[in-house]
């Protein structure tokens, strides 16, 4: 790979259809990569050692996303994937909170928030949340 080419493993993959036909879904879409365009932009051309991004913006507005869609769209997130070490980590804790209540809840948000980033995330960062 020359330095000139992009790591696919880096790139934004396009957003399903059905994103779009939630303003929701769209509006936070298009808020994420705003964001994490001008932060990136900030980092390449700001003054070097400056923290540009002191709020987390750029992670905030992808977990916002990944929330929305595990609440909302849970039916349409993709199955787990047998290759990510995440999706597996995930399952095993689902699996072991059999019993309802506050614990298993969280398990199945999270796991469900996870499975919304390989709907949106450059697979390189999937695993990180």
């Amino acid at each position: 790979m020359t330095p000139d080419e992009i790591d696919p493993g880096h790139e934004w993959p396009l957003p399903p259809p059905w994103m779009w036909d939630c303003d929701e879904c769209a509006d936070l879409y298009r808020t994420m990569r705003d964001v994490g365009d001008r932060i990136a932009e900030l980092r390449l051309t700001g003054e070097r050692g400056v923290d540009w991004d002191p709020f987390d913006s750029t992670v905030t507005t992808q977990i916002a996303l990944g929330a929305h869609l595990a609440a909302r769209h849970r039916d349409l997130l993709p199955d787990w994937d047998p290759a990510c070490e995440t999706c597996a980590r995930h399952r095993e804790r689902i699996a072991e909170d059999r019993e309802p209540g506050p614990r298993r809840d969280h398990d199945v948000r999270c796991g469900g928030e996870h499975l919304a980033r390989h709907v949106y995330a450059p697979p390189r960062t999937v695993g990180l949340l």
